[in-house]
């Protein structure tokens, strides 16, 4: 599994954790009232703690292409020398 996987399975484990918040909320709206806004407070840090990772994956993709662009443009650069 890796690493945004496993932070996606974090993820829904706090939804639903949320959702169980909810439930008690309902039946005891003093108390848990703080709790739920707690806990959907988390939910929102998990979900940006994988876009983050996301986005970090994403920037690395990208990367790695430009560095074989640049790359091949200095084969290209080498070989036009050569011909001169």
């Amino acid at each position: 599994m890796s690493n945004v996987e496993t932070q996606k399975a974090n993820v829904e484990a706090k939804a639903e954790a949320v959702a169980n918040v909810a439930k008690d909320a309902a039946k005891d709206t003093g108390k848990a009232a703080g709790t739920f806004v707690d806990a959907v407070f988390d939910l929102g840090l998990s979900w940006a703690e994988v876009g983050v990772a996301k986005s970090k994956e994403a920037l690395e993709a990208s990367a790695k292409s430009i560095e074989k662009a640049a790359k091949s443009l200095e084969d290209l650069q080498k070989r036009l020398k050569k011909a001169s």
